[in-house]
This record gives structure tokens, sequence and C-alpha cells, in this order.
């Protein structure tokens, strides 16, 4: 899943997010646009170097602080932002990120 998630506009995590790739930790990169090889070196400082030598894992709001997730949202109120989400009229990136950004807890 995060090879294809990362590469998406928006990207939520929550308290019980868990981004692991544990394919880096033995060198796989099964394709480079969609695995790590591709968006791990892309993460600010080196975070992105740590992920792909040790395949650590990330949980919650550290997956938000690497730069992997955009927004930050408490798991119980995913049903709301949901139901929120279909309901807009016009699902512009505008939109969409006005909306998430009113869920996001910093």
């Amino acid at each position: 899943g995060v090879g294809l998630s990362v590469h998406g506009h928006f990207r939520v995590a929550t308290e019980k997010t868990l981004f692991a790739m544990p394919e880096t930790a033995i060198g796989k990169y099964f394709n480079r646009l969609s695995c790590g090889g591709y968006f791990l070196p892309r993460l600010s400082g080196k975070i992105g170097y740590y992920l792909a030598l040790t395949g650590f894992r990330l949980k919650g709001r550290d997956v938000l602080k690497a730069g992997i997730a955009t927004h930050f949202v408490e798991s119980e109120k995913l049903p709301a932002l949901e139901k929120d989400l279909i309901a807009l009229k016009s699902p512009s990136t505008e939109n969409i990120a006005d909306l998430l950004n009113s869920y996001h807890v910093k």
C-alpha cells in the first residue's frame, strides 16, 4: 500500500497508522517509481535513508513528522471526515485541502 498511496496528493495518518516497508530492510526495490527507492531519499533530512536502510516502522504522528502523511486526523473522526468528503459539491483540490485542514490535529 505505501508504494501506491505515498504518491497521492493527500495522505491522512491517525494514531493507529503504522508505516512499514520491511522489504527495504532486505534491499528489495520492486519498482523504482512506486516503492521506497523513489520517495524515501526525497524525504527531508536523512529520515528516508534511515528508513530505507533499517526498515524501521513509524507510528501515528511520526508519519506526519517524517513528511509521509500530509494530515493527522484522530481515528474517531474518520467517519465524519468521510461523510464530509462525500458531501462535497465540487471536490476540487482546494475544497478537499480545506476540509482536511479543518480535521487536521497539530
